[in-house]
This record gives C-alpha cells, sequence and structure tokens, in this order.
C-alpha cells in the first residue's frame, strides 16, 4: 500500500537521462510532491469534514470514503508506483510521470462524482463516479503489469503482481457500492455491503498492505531482507486474493459457511506472511545499533496490522453467529457497519500514517543529515500519541459489543476507572476529540519534518545519533546497505541507550494512558451532571444510597418473547448476584430484541432464535423493553427486581423512558420548498387495467422516505415508497399478490378488497420469507390495502398502505383520471428520546407517543407534502377529470374538497351519492370518507387557472394535504 524500500534510493536513471536533476520534471522528488497533492488535498478536506459534519448529510459515509478512497486509494496508486520501480528496478522515464499524475486526478474525480451523488442520493451519478474510478484503477493495474513484463529478472516481482490483482478487485469493489446506492432492502443491503468490504478492504487494501510489508517491514527496521523467506510468505498473498473472491461470493449468496470457510483461509494466509513479519522484527530486535530507529512507523504499522487481524477475526465469529437467522443467513448492514471504525481507524489510517511517516522523509532526500532530521520530526511523541489513539478506539469498540467479556475489558483498559454505563455522550466526543487531535498531528508534523529536512540539506557529513523529543532516534537511510540492512554493528554503548530509551517509552506510554484516563473521567462527570447517565451504574455499586455488595453468585432466568410480551416480565434476582437471561424468541413471526435500562441488549432475534444476554450485578430495580418500533408502547416491557436492595433515590427504577413533553414536539415543516433534488414525483394517474387474470409481487422493504421538504422518515415500505404502488383490477378478476420480505422485521399483508380468512394469507412473515395471498375481486370501491403486523398503528404511518381501485360496473369513461392517498406520519423530533433509534443517518424513526396522542407532523397526498404543489396535477377546460381517493390513514380521515370546483359526481364506498344531471339539480362540495374509506368524485372545469385540492379538515391541509390542478384552455 504505501511502500519503498531503500532501494528506491539507488534505484537507475531513466534511459537517456543525464542525471537527477536534468529532467524537465525536477526528478524523482517532484514527481512525489506533484503525484501527493491529492492527498493532501483529502486530509485537509477531511479534517474540515470531521469539524462539521453533523451538519453533512451522510457524513458518516462521507468520511469513511475520504479516508478509504481519497486518502488510501491515492496513496496506493502514488507509492505502487513507486514501489514496483525500486523493486523491478526499471525506473520509468520522465515522460511517463505526467500520464501517472493524469492517472492520479482521475481517481480523485471519480471520488468527486461519487461524492456529489451520493450526498443528494443521485444513484446514477454514484454509478458515473464509480466507473471513473474503476477505470483510475484499471489504468494502474496495466501500468503495473507492463512493468512487471518488461523487468529483467526481478527479484520482487511477486509484491508487484500482488499489487496488480489487488488493484482489479477494486472496480468489483465500486459496483458493489454502486448497486447499494440504489437502496436495495434487506437482506440485499446487507450482503451487497459485506462484499463491499470484503473486496475493498480485506482485497484492495488488506492484500496491498500485506504484499508491502513483506519489503517495507525490513527497510523500517533497518535489517535484511530474507529473500527466500520473503518469497514463501508471497504464497500467502494469492491465498488472501482467492479468499476474498470466495468469501465475496458467500456475501453475495448468503452463504455464512461458504464465507467463514474462505475467511478462515483468508486470515491462515495473512497469518502465513505475518510469521515472516513478526521473525524479522524479532531480527530486528537482536540487533546491535548506534543510531536507534525512527519509532513512530514501527509502533503505528504494528497497531495498525494488529486491528487488522483483530477485526477479521470478530468478523468471522460474527458472521458465522448469523447462520442461525432467517434473514437468509446474511448479515444486516447495521451489524456490518460495527467494523467501520477498526478497519477505517484502527487498521487504514494507522498504516498510512505509519508507513508516510518514513516514507517522506526518504523521498525528499537531501542527505544523511537532512532525512534524519525528518524521520526525527515525524517521530515526535510518537509513543503517547499511539497509545493514546489506539486506547480510545479499543474503549470505543468494547463499548459498542455490548457483552459482559467486553465491559469487564473497558473496565480494565480504564484501569477500574469508568465502566461502559458511565460512557455516555460527552464522554464519546471527547475522547473522540483526543483521538482527532492525534491524527490531526500528523499533517502537522509532517509540515515541520518538511522544514527540518530543508534546513539540513546539503550536508552528507557522518552524523552522530541523535534523540527525537519521543524518545526515538532517526538515522539516514541513504547510508544503509540497498536491501534494508543495519546502519551499524558497532557495540558503542548500546545497552545504555537501550536503557534510557526504554524508560523514555515508559513515560510516553504512562503519557497516552494517562491523558485517556483523564478525559474519560471528566466525560463521565459530565455526562452524570447533566443526567445522561445515572449516577448509580447498576454494577456492583450503591443503588439508592444503600450499599449492595456483589455476592459472587448468578441467577440464571429463562425468558421468552411472543405475541408482544415478554414471559415472564418480573425478574427477582437477589441483589448483589449477578443475573443472567437465557433468551429466546418464541414468537413464530416477528423479530424481537431485549434492551435494558443499563445499556445492556440483546441484538435483534428472529423467531425461533435464541441468545443468553449477560446483565451483570443487579444493585437495584432495572427497566428493560423490546426497542422494535411500536413494540414498547404494545407494552411489551419487563422490570428486573432487586431483591432485598434499598428503594432508589427517587423511588422508581432505573429506566430510560422517554419525556413525553420533548418527543410530541412538532417536527418543522417548510411546505413552501419543493421536495429534495433526489425525490421523484409519484405519477398520480390511475394505472391501465391488468386484465381478468393477475400476479404482482410486493416487496417489503426499510428505507430513508422524504415525506416533506428535506425531511426524511425511517419507512417501512411496500416497494420502496411511502404509499405503495396503485394496484388496479376489475370486478370478478383474480388478483394474487406475492408479498417477499426484505425488511428487518416481520411485516404481512391485508387486501381489504378480498373476502378470504386472515389466519394464513394475513400472518405476520419473517424477513427473508415470502407468503402467497389470493383474492377474488367482487365489489367495486377505492380499497385500503396495509401491513397487519402489530402494532398496526406504526406500521401504516411508517408508510405501509396503499390503494387497490376496482372500478364500478359500466363506469364511463373520463378524459383524466388521478388517485390521491392520504396518509398521516408521526416523527421523532430530533434530539427528542427515541431519535437515536433512527436506522438511516438523517431520517426520524416513527414516533409510536404521537400516534397514541394523534399529533401528525404531517399529512399528504401519495407520500409527500408538497410534490404536487411543485408539480401540479393537469386538465383541461371542458374536460372530465376523475379523483380516486382514499383515507388511508391510519387514524384520521379526509374531508375532499377542490377549490373552485363542484363535483357532479359522488361515489362512496360502493355505491353512487349524486350522478351527473340528477333531478334536483345537486351537486357535491366534499367527499367526506373516515379512515380507510375511499371513493372517486368527477367534475368538469369551465375556465382555466390553478385549483386546489385539499383535505378541508384545515388542520390536516396546513400539514400538506393539498394538491394543485392545473387547468389550460
Amino acid at each position: 500500500m504505501l511502500p519503498s524500500p531503500s532501494t528506491a534510493a539507488s534505484a537507475p536513471p531513466p534511459r537517456g537521462a543525464s542525471g537527477r536533476g536534468s529532467s524537465p520534471g525536477g526528478g524523482r522528488s517532484s514527481w512525489h510532491r506533484r503525484a501527493s497533492r491529492p492527498v493532501t488535498l483529502w486530509m485537509v478536506a477531511l479534517i474540515v469534514v470531521v469539524l462539521i459534519h453533523q451538519w453533512i448529510p451522510q457524513s458518516r459515509w462521507l468520511m469513511v470514503h475520504m479516508v478509504t478512497l481519497g486518502l488510501i486509494t491515492t496513496s496506493i496508486m502514488v507509492w505502487g508506483q513507486h514501489f514496483a520501480e525500486a523493486l523491478l528496478k526499471t525506473r520509468l522515464g520522465e515522460e511517463s510521470r505526467p500520464r501517472q499524475v493524469v492517472r492520479i486526478w482521475l481517481l480523485t474525480a471519480g471520488l468527486a462524482v461519487t461524492i456529489l451523488g451520493m450526498l443528494p442520493s443521485w444513484p446514477w451519478v454514484v454509478v458515473l463516479g464509480a466507473l471513473i474510478v474503476s477505470a483510475a484503477l484499471v489504468w494502474y493495474a496495466a501500468a503495473l503489469g507492463a512493468q512487471v513484463r518488461a523487468a529483467l529478472a526481478p527479484r520482487f516481482e511477486f509484491t508487484v503482481r500482488a499489487y496488480v490483482g489487488a488493484a482489479c478487485l477494486l472496480p468489483l469493489g465500486a459496483g458493489l457500492g454502486a448497486v447499494m446506492a440504489f437502496s436495495p432492502g434487506e437482506p440485499w443491503q446487507g450482503r451487497l455491503l459485506l462484499a463491499h468490504q470484503l473486496v475493498n478492504v480485506l482485497g484492495f487494501v488488506g492484500v496491498t498492505v500485506t504484499g508491502t510489508l513483506l519489503t517495507l517491514w525490513p527497510t523500517v527496521l533497518r535489517t535484511r531482507i530474507e529473500l527466500a523467506a520473503a518469497k514463501r510468505s508471497a504464497g500467502g498473498l494469492l491465498g488472501m486474493l482467492l479468499a476474498v473472491v470466495g468469501a465475496t461470493l458467500g456475501a453475495l449468496f448468503g452463504s455464512a459457511l461458504l464465507g467463514c470457510v474462505f475467511l478462515v483461509a483468508y486470515l491462515g494466509s495473512f497469518l502465513w506472511v505475518a510469521v515472516t513479519l513478526v521473525a524479522t522484527a524479532r531480527r530486528a530486535a537482536r540487533q546491535e545499533r548506534r543510531v536507534p530507529l525512527p519509532l513512530f512507523p514501527i509502533l503505528s504499522i504494528s497497531a495498525g496490522v494488529a486491528w487488522f487481524a483483530l477485526t477479521v477475526l470478530g468478523l468471522l465469529v460474527v458472521w458465522w453467529r448469523s447462520a442461525d437467522q432467517q434473514l437468509a443467513s446474511s448479515l444486516a448492514a447495521a451489524d456490518i457497519q460495527e467494523f467501520t471504525v477498526p478497519f477505517v481507524a484502527g487498521f487504514l489510517l494507522q498504516v498510512l500514517f505509519g508507513a508516510m511517516s518514513y516514507l517522506l522523509p526518504v523521498t525528499m532526500r537531501g542527505g544523511p543529515r537532512s532525512t534524519s532530521a525528518a524521520l526525527a520530526a515525524m517521530s515526535r511523541f510518537a509513543v503517547p500519541r499511539v497509545v493514546a489513539y489506539n486506547l480510545v478506539l479499543a474503549l470505543f469498540v468494547l463499548a459498542g459489543m455490548g457483552t459482559s467479556g467486553g465491559d469487564a475489558l473497558f473496565a480494565a483498559l480504564t484501569l477500574g476507572t469508568a465502566e461502559v454505563s458511565a460512557f455516555g455522550s460527552l464522554s464519546r466526543v471527547l475522547l473522540s476529540l483526543l483521538a482527532f487531535a492525534v491524527l490531526v498531528s500528523f499533517p502537522v508534523l509532517m509540515v515541520v519534518a518538511i522544514r527540518a529536512s530543508v534546513k539540513n540539506r546539503r550536508t552528507d557529513l557522518p552524523m552522530p545519533a541523535t534523540t527525537s523529543q519521543s524518545g526515538s532516534a532517526a538515522s539516514a537511510p541513504r547510508s544503509a546497505p540497498a536491501a534494508g540492512a543495519a546502519a551499524s554493528s558497532s557495540r558503542s554503548a548500546p545497552a545504555a541507550r537501550g536503557a534510557g530509551m526504554d524508560r523514555r517509552a515508559l513515560t510516553g506510554a504512562l503519557l497516552g494512558l494517562g491523558s485517556v484516563l483523564s478525559v474519560t473521567a471528566l466525560g463521565s462527570a459530565l455526562d452524570r451532571a447533566q443526567g445522561s447517565v445515572p449516577a448509580d451504574t447498576g454494577r456492583g455499586g450503591a443503588a439508592g444510597g444503600g450499599a449492595v455488595t456483589a455476592t459472587g453468585e448468578t441467577t440464571t432466568l429463562a425468558v421468552s418473547m411472543a405475541d408482544m410480551r415478554f414471559s415472564p416480565d418480573v425478574l427477582e434476582v437477589p441483589a448483589g448476584n449477578a443475573l443472567v437471561i437465557e433468551l429466546s424468541n418464541d414468537d413464530p413471526y416477528d423479530v424481537h430484541d431485549l434492551v435494558l435500562a443499563d445499556g445492556t441488549t440483546s441484538g435483534r432475534l428472529q423467531p425461533g432464535a435464541s441468545t443468553t444476554v449477560e446483565a451483570g450485578v443487579v444493585t437495584h430495580a432495572l427497566d428493560g423493553w423490546c426497542s422494535i418500533v411500536g413494540h414498547r408502547a404494545m407494552g411489551m416491557t419487563l422490570q428486573v427486581v432487586a431483591v432485598g436492595a434499598g428503594p432508589s433515590a427517587d423511588g422508581a427504577s432505573q429506566s430510560a423512558a422517554p419525556s413525553g413533553a420533548e418527543e410530541l414536539a412538532a417536527v418543522p415543516l417548510d411546505l413552501q420548498a419543493a421536495p429534495g433534488e433526489s425525490y421523484e414525483v409519484r405519477d398520480a394517474r390511475l394505472p391501465a387495467s391488468a386484465g381478468p387474470e393477475q400476479r404482482l409481487t410486493l416487496t417489503a422493504t426499510d428505507v430513508a422516505a422524504e415525506i416533506a421538504p428535506g425531511v426524511l422518515m425511517d419507512a417501512m415500505t411496500f416497494d420502496g415508497t411511502v404509499v405503495g404502488p396503485v394496484l388496479r383490477s376489475e370486478l370478478g378478476s383474480r388478483l394474487t399478490v406475492d408479498l417477499v420480505n426484505e425488511a428487518s422485521m416481520g411485516h404481512s399483508l391485508d387486501l381489504h378488497a378480498g373476502r378470504i380468512s386472515p389466519d394464513e394469507a394475513m400472518r405476520t412473515i419473517p424477513p427473508g420469507e415470502r407468503l402467497e395471498y389470493t383474492i377474488t375481486t367482487d365489489h367495486a370501491g377505492v380499497w385500503l390495502y396495509h401491513c397487519a403486523t402489530m402494532p398496526m398503528s406504526v406500521h401504516l404511518a411508517a408508510g405501509m398502505v396503499g390503494a387497490l381501485i376496482v372500478p364500478p360496473a359500466g363506469l364511463a369513461e373520463a378524459d383524466r383520471e388521478y388517485v390521491l392517498v392520504q396518509s398521516e406520519h408521526y416523527l421523532v423530533p430530533e434530539g427528542a428520546p427515541g431519535s437515536e433509534a433512527a436506522v438511516h443517518e438523517g431520517a426520524h424513526p416513527v414516533s409510536p407517543a404521537k400516534i397514541a396522542a394523534e399529533r401528525p407532523d404531517a399529512t399528504v397526498f401519495n407520500g409527500h407534502a408538497s410534490q404536487y404543489v411543485h408539480a401540479p396535477l393537469e386538465a383541461r377546460v371542458g374536460e372530465r377529470v376523475r379523483l380516486w381517493v382514499l383515507a388511508a390513514g391510519p387514524s384520521r380521515g379526509i374531508s375532499f374538497h377542490v377549490v373552485g370546483g363542484v363535483f357532479d359526481t359522488v361515489f362512496k364506498e360502493g355505491e353512487y351519492l349524486l350522478r351527473p344531471d340528477n333531478e334536483n339539480g345537486g351537486g357535491a362540495q366534499a367527499l367526506d370518507l373516515a379512515a380507510a374509506q375511499g371513493g372517486f368524485v368527477e367534475l368538469v372545469f369551465e375556465e382555466p387557472g390553478t385549483y386546489t385540492a385539499v383535505n378541508h379538515a384545515f388542520a390536516d391541509m396546513e400539514r400538506g394535504a393539498r394538491a394543485l390542478i392545473s387547468v389550460t384552455a
């Protein structure tokens, strides 16, 4: 990934060149400066985005890809080219440098286009960006392949071939990422994300880094490269490549067994290479040196590789455990995203910065003194930087595990001064700032190193050992043998220097540890002060003013989840005992979980699945609930009772119950604004008849859907839209619907137009299953269809409603026919209790509290509050316009009215209430429909103009139930 052995310095000059300074491009160092400019730009941009990320949509995706594509992939192209020339001894002529720079800027342009498409959710722009990125990497692979073919008996050909193979994987990863931009539902979102990470991180980056370390690692350690051992280890690179392909197929096919077998093979291949790397480190440690090694590259690369191995192992364990789930044996996207932090922050950034801290001083050249000064600058405060950064990462990873083992390690790493249950939002923010400061120190020290290099140039005299402020010393790599052998075997007082180094390293480690502990303590205190974590953590401390001592005993209780209940729902535990819950989901259809108020969670369990929840030592009463949206509101709660403990300070159990006042606050809507640029206005025209026999598929998916300008909802949908597709059937026709559940929880279907026993046809099906639902449409009307899974109000409010239209017999032709389905939606305000449960970044979860209080935020037509205001329905003067209307609910009806129009035809719930030219000369001003009722009205416009169709219950109209009709002459 980020390579350059010392042999680079001794590579032959380009053919036809008279010397390094004769090239018009200014030589190789000039090429490095030009080629690395995009890396610098992405580094600066990343710092800016981190500082303002809370105001940027999809900021997590943006930061991850600025690291992986902006920093990592660009660095691979720069240093991969540099390293290939050094290893193959085929340094290219200066005339090839402009093409290489163009290739790097092409990659930069591809990432910029991808970002341009991803942030506003323009999937086809993302596809274009992926194609540009792929083109740059294919070009890069082809260029390296040509250099391999032109080389004369290269000794390190295996590393460059690994670069070529790894680069060929990235277009596949880019293609998978482009498909994800179209937001496929589960299980495909999880499968694609898993395959995307396997190909890009384990394949492209993992293989490139591992191949690089075979030669870079001895160079950094200034020891000889064991060519025979390196060639033996290179077989592991091929094994890693093949294993990535196999694991990717396992991910795409949803086969945990196939994927895990190949992931084991990947780990084995990596360890085969790692044995050589460890042997190299041991050999270097035994060498006696006059000049100590630059410390930061060694520590940072070592830490990054360790995170890589541990994260791959963690992925293997989680993937294998998912094999008993019903979600098509696939990990969900949320599970895979848990590995983003250790892969990106633990592995990628540390290896990148570690390698660049060695390579940049080497490529700046300027003589031994200049290089040594630059290396010393890059290694300032190496030990505290590495210790603090990795400890912060470890705390974040352990806090997210939700297991007793993770909690114990968390407490151990903080020397018993902090617990996961007290790791609140302010603690996380402060520790994130500490880790960010460590990362920002790299570009700062890079500037310092450049200045030190320039200051000490043109001095080629031997230089005595100089110690950096971190306690590490740098030496001039150009004075080393070409293969990276030790700079000196002199025996002048090595022991004394080693002892001093040990003391300084220990001091640095304590400084890094102390900084993290101090920040953690400060954050915990602030969290408790503002009440974001309980003053009593509930794990072996005092409760309610009475000290409870851990007994050392364990209480194990079995709890079943079914029919929106925990059984039993009261768990009595002797105070001081550890509680272990054997949790099983005995619901045949629905997904459930258990969350305790102290943060312990079981994770989501598919029907028939079970798990063990280690709740820790119980010192006081503790509430628990199912976090699936709406399940808690339906009574799916339990309570842990600490038998023998005193009452808590407020006389109540520890609970994370939301504040009703906050959750009932309105979400502000700008109904004058146009829909977002990525929103596609729904075609309101009545679909054509499908004939007497119709079969179709409705797919249940979870998406982030815009329901008002700039306002996203965590939606449950049929076919990906709030308000499912309009269905049409004819009288007496047979309609078969295949319901496919690709969402993350159980769903069902209720077709109001059918006469059928609900026991089988309307049953809830778990994720990954399908259901056939057949009816005969014997009665005319505008019929509601919806999800019938409890709590129905939540599923309907989340978007799982639609209209089935069966026209009455003998219905006359109309010039225009439109369908308007009214639905209301209830959102958790940003920052209110429950908002943290958002599945999609920037989206509002559905609020059961607002549903119960009947306080909707938006009442809309066809899934969006302003779409037909900015894209009006159309008609002409004299045309007969028929408007089919359905009040889908879940709770509110409609008084449908067209401002400036009079209805001469009204059809409601299967019968005409008014026909044209009736004997009374009557007309209608409104069609009144209760929730789940439907009908149609007809009118003829006599003058051109803009007419407004509204819900004349104006409170609902002012929440978005409005559509314009543009009538032209």
